[in-house]
């Protein structure tokens, strides 16, 4: 039996895409008998972790980098150890780790270039500079969720490194996420049938600053005379600046903040949404679950027109793009999927049918075992 290391910053139930994928890889090579284990770093205490989800003590963490030098013992005897980056803190001793054994596999999926603010910025670019090209040219394969995105990444500045580049996009839960209504949720709310419901999913914590929030509601600030609601999901630290910012409108009975959500729930959130909404500002996005989530479940996204993104919502196809922190431009595309009932309807079917054809998790799964079957 092939065992693997996942290795990663975040996991569940820390709500983050990073953490998330991680989540899926391991279930589900687990049921392609493979023994997958999780290695990340204990930034709370979670009491009902499988045996094979492993919360490893770190000395010293700044948001959501965790230093754990216990990595490079922990995972020894490892076949493949696939490492999700960016994780400062975790990626170092995974790579000593990998050249103290030369026969063990490294994979690394680069999920996006790091987006940080501050005295931490300048310390990041001293990584990308000393430390980056030493980590990216030791991987065996390196894979992305677009061939865009890692052009226009910082592995262009490494020799070679797209070279060892191979594109492994996302998958999505058909089963869970798909079209429906969900009147029964919308009564709860006391909210009417005939009225659309715009939707947002993500985190409101400062690791997930660059998610767009704000840009959304000043663009919901101006659909004042168009009947619409709005329900944002998710929570953490930034939450209450943001329903402070809502009330300051005259709009604010219009917008529910629920906070974080079951899966089950979750579901049915977008069920019962007319338009998702994903105005991220920077980088960090690079391809999008929540587009998916929603492409799944039938109804369009506006997305901001960001490299990987783009891959995911196709422009007049599945939703539509907007200038990144555009409140403006994103207003427009809102009114125009507003009072344009058919052509969301086309866009949301359109994007259900790419989502089957092109993001189901079997074949991307079976994908990534070739990956593994082939270092």
């Amino acid at each position: 039996m092939v065992k693997v290391a996942q290795v990663v910053c975040t996991y569940p139930p820390y709500r983050g895409g990073m953490g998330r994928v991680a989540h899926e890889y391991t279930e589900r090579l687990r049921q392609r008998d493979y023994d997958v284990h999780v290695f990340t770093p204990r930034y709370q205490r979670v009491t009902d972790d499988p045996k094979y989800v492993h919360r490893i003590p770190s000395p010293l963490h700044v948001g959501n980098a965790g230093v754990v030098p216990s990595l490079l013992r922990r995972l020894s005897g490892f076949d493949i150890v696939h490492l999700h980056y960016p994780f400062f803190g975790g990626a170092e001793p995974t790579i000593v780790g990998k050249a103290l054994r030369s026969n063990q596999k490294l994979v690394i999926t680069y999920h996006h270039d790091p987006v940080v603010q501050g005295i931490r910025n300048a310390i990041y670019e001293a990584h990308r500079r000393l430390l980056f090209p030493w980590l990216v040219s030791r991987a065996d394969t390196i894979l992305v969720s677009s061939r865009e995105y890692a052009e226009s990444s910082d592995l262009r500045n490494v020799a070679r490194a797209l070279d060892r580049v191979e594109v492994m996009p996302f998958g999505i839960d058909l089963g869970r996420f798909h079209p429906g209504k969900e009147p029964g949720l919308r009564a709860r709310m006391a909210w009417r049938d005939d009225v659309p419901v715009f939707l947002f999913v993500g985190g409101l914590d400062q690791a997930h600053h660059f998610k767009g929030l704000p840009v959304m509601l000043e663009a919901l600030a101006g659909l004042g005379p168009y009947p619409w609601r709005c329900v944002v999901v998710g929570d953490g630290a930034l939450r209450a600046t943001f329903e402070a910012n809502a009330k300051e409108s005259a709009f604010d009975e219009r917008i529910a903040f629920v906070g974080n959500v079951s899966d089950e729930e979750l579901s049915r959130y977008y069920r019962m949404a007319d338009i998702h909404c994903f105005p991220s500002t920077e980088r960090a996005e690079a391809f999008g679950i929540v587009a998916l989530e929603a492409a799944a479940s039938g109804i369009p996204c506006i997305a901001s027109d960001l490299p990987g993104v783009r891959g995911v919502v196709l422009n007049g196809e599945t939703g539509l793009l907007v200038p990144p922190g555009d409140p403006q431009e994103l207003r427009k595309a809102m009114l125009l999927l507003l009072e344009q009932v058919d052509l969301r309807m086309r866009l949301g079917e359109a994007a259900r049918r790419r989502a089957e054809a092109e993001f189901a998790w079997d074949p991307l799964m079976s994908r990534l075992e070739h990956v593994y079957r082939c270092l």
